[in-house]
């Protein structure tokens, strides 16, 4: 076998069939992949029978079941790699798809290049919509032997799950996912990107379909905004901080964590947090902000240009109560918008 795909899973067995199957369809061969599905201490026996079918049904389908849940992705991603048996891993999420042809792109792309780390470019499914995620390259091919060659390699958004690793990269370094919090692939991707010896950007392949579900009943992680993904968001943070402090590289620090803290504070807006827990969540992630703006001194959208003044000051009261304002400021916005929209539609 040429490629292990890592899947954690928890009560996601009606999303397996899909994820699965576009693994089956690869024309690297199905024979060619093995895959490590690991269940964080499932609830639902019909998530749990269905991965003990599939692992019956074919023998490169591996089931490893964790007997306390961890209540994120790192600790089953971690045990997956240390279980897996091939040169090269790759994680996927349990609601999404790889496109036909993309291990063996990917596979293909890292052996021709020897490169410790391969990348495409991914589609955002909601629903029946598809959006392309943007290409920051002009080129189709991006090649590096290290991230001193080309700092815009950081501007690619973290996703995990469009990333190829040479397993022994992996291991050489010391490479594991933070376990007990979330921004973990923010964490590794850096990591990974510091220490690589051979980066490949397939700029203008899309090989993955990453599902972005919002509903009441079922929602993906990006949609949640409670105080405990807001609070694992800013460990997160800080181990990737930390990252950079350990290898002298704090100079790349306003370079990976502009679009997160714009996401950050995005989601802590529209969060459902009350006044305390907005407290706590500020407090924490003040000195994250604080580095960023010492860099540039900006936060990078026009809209959130206010927070500067009590970001600097450490004002947490100032600080809520300004993005009180922002955030009654978007909510008009976008009923207005849907006024006009529905006039256009009329």
């Amino acid at each position: 076998m040429l490629i292990s795909v890592i899947i954690p899973t928890y009560n996601t067995g009606k999303f397996l069939h899909e994820s699965i199957g576009s693994l089956i369809n690869q024309t690297i061969g199905f024979e060619n992949i093995e895959v490590l599905i690991v269940d964080d201490k499932s609830t639902d026996q019909y998530t749990i029978d269905l991965i003990k079918e599939y692992s019956e049904k074919y023998e490169n389908i591996k089931a490893i079941f964790l007997e306390t849940n961890s209540g994120f992705p790192g600790h089953p991603r971690n045990i997956g790699i240390e279980n897996s048996t091939t040169d090269y891993v790759i994680v996927m999420d349990h609601d999404d798809s790889y496109q036909p042809k993309t291990l063996k792109t990917m596979y293909d792309t890292a052996i021709e290049n020897n490169a410790d780390i391969t990348i495409c470019n991914y589609n955002k499914i909601y629903g029946e919509k598809i959006e392309k995620t943007p290409q920051i390259f002009k080129q189709p091919l991006i090649k590096a032997n290290n991230i001193k060659e080309n700092l815009k390699l950081f501007k690619i958004p973290p996703s995990i799950w469009t990333r190829l690793y040479r397993k022994e990269f992996l291991q050489s370094n010391n490479i594991k996912f933070p376990e007990g919090m979330l921004a973990e692939d923010l964490y590794v991707n850096t990591y990974t990107l510091l220490e690589a010896k051979g980066i490949i950007y397939l700029n203008n392949y899309y090989g993955y379909n990453y599902k972005i579900r919002d509903t009441q009943e079922d929602k993906s992680t990006i949609h949640i905004r409670n105080k405990k993904y807001l609070n694992a968001m800013i460990q997160g943070y800080y181990k990737t901080w930390n990252i950079l402090k350990e290898t002298e590289s704090d100079e790349y620090y306003p370079l990976i964590f502009q679009d997160h803290i714009i996401y950050w504070i995005t989601s802590f807006i529209k969060s459902n947090t009350n006044l305390e827990e907005k407290k706590d969540l500020i407090e924490n992630i003040l000195p994250i902000l604080q580095e960023q703006i010492q860099y540039t001194n900006t936060l990078d959208e026009q809209i959130y240009e206010p927070l500067i003044k009590p970001t600097v000051e450490g004002n947490v009261e100032e600080f809520i109560k300004t993005t009180t304002k922002i955030g009654k400021q978007r909510k008009r916005k976008e009923k207005i918008k849907k006024i006009i929209n529905r006039f256009k539609l009329s």
